[in-house]
């Protein structure tokens, strides 16, 4: 009798403990899940942000050939004319 209480116990916390380790697993599962969509969307932001900072250093170079190799000069405010749609 005394066997059959002990091999009750020890399934119990066997079983106990499949249960402990499946709900850790599928808890760190949605946590990859989550740490993955984030890191896509970092991925995504730190794309564009490359694209912006390329857009950015374009517009410099330009302006840089403009005035060093044609001799361009950025106007004065006297010197600049806005012409409106009306």
């Amino acid at each position: 009798m005394a066997h059959l209480v002990v091999l009750l116990m020890l399934t119990t916390v066997s079983a106990t403990g499949v249960i402990y380790s499946t709900h850790k697993s599928r808890y760190l599962l949605n946590e990859l899940r989550q740490l993955e969509r984030q890191r896509n969307n970092l991925q995504v932001e730190w794309g564009q942000l490359l694209l912006e900072q390329s857009s950015l250093v374009a517009q410099g170079r330009i302006e840089n050939l403009a005035i060093a190799e044609l001799g361009m000069k950025i106007p004065t405010v006297e010197n600049v004319v806005v012409v409106t749609g009306d």
